[in-house]
């Protein structure tokens, strides 16, 4: 049986109901995957709401094929944002874009991102099938 790589760190959780006195700015309605990079204006502001599942449920098959899927300009479904004001929140899409931020951050669950979500305990099977969806992916 095949495990799953978890990316949950790759997106902050934020409560839903964040209340936010400024005004949403006006943004585009693309992104692009610079704008998945860590100083980009995007990827910060970037979060998962409470109420949605963990983004740990993709094998490395699958990130490999959707990341290739990518590359070759294949068509990805829509993943739907909400701008709060404060924050960018995932409403869907939360493993795709994970899948994406993880290629783009060289992180399958054991990068920096994921070592200070994780206070650097990161469990061997992790580091396993995050080492094994790297070799997967630039294979």
């Amino acid at each position: 049986m095949a495990a799953e790589v978890n990316l949950d760190a790759l997106i902050s959780r934020e409560d839903f109901n964040v209340l936010d006195e400024r005004a949403a700015s006006v943004r585009s309605q693309t992104i692009s995957i610079r704008d998945l990079e860590k100083d980009s204006f995007f990827y910060p502001v970037l979060r998962k709401p409470d109420f949605q599942r963990e983004t740990a449920e993709w094998e490395q098959e699958r990130i490999g094929q959707f990341v290739q899927s990518f590359l070759d300009g294949d068509l990805i479904p829509a993943i739907i944002l909400w701008d709060s004001g404060s924050y960018i929140f995932v409403i869907d899409g939360a493993h795709r874009l994970s899948a994406l931020i993880a290629w783009v951050h060289d992180d399958y669950g054991d990068g920096e991102i994921s070592r200070r979500f994780f206070q650097h305990e990161i469990p061997t099977e992790q580091l396993e099938i995050a080492e094994k969806t790297r070799r997967y992916i630039y294979s």
